[in-house]
């Protein structure tokens, strides 16, 4: 993970996903606050921290056509 003022970017070939509710992102985050969480508004905010995000391989699914 490369971290550059409020953004963080993955490694080739991840992506993010947020610990607190697994929600995948793509490889590029602007860290800000977040004020829902499924749908859910939160009574405080919360700013994110490069901490609240992990790193996980991106799954291609291909389909053959005939």
């Amino acid at each position: 993970m490369i971290q550059k003022d409020n953004v963080i970017t993955s490694e080739e070939g991840k992506v993010f996903r947020r610990k607190i509710d697994g929600v995948i992102f793509g490889s590029e985050i602007y860290l800000g606050t977040t004020y829902y969480l499924d749908g859910i508004r939160l009574e405080k905010p919360i700013q994110e921290t490069p901490d609240d995000f992990e790193e996980i391989d991106i799954e291609v699914q291909t389909e053959e056509i005939n």
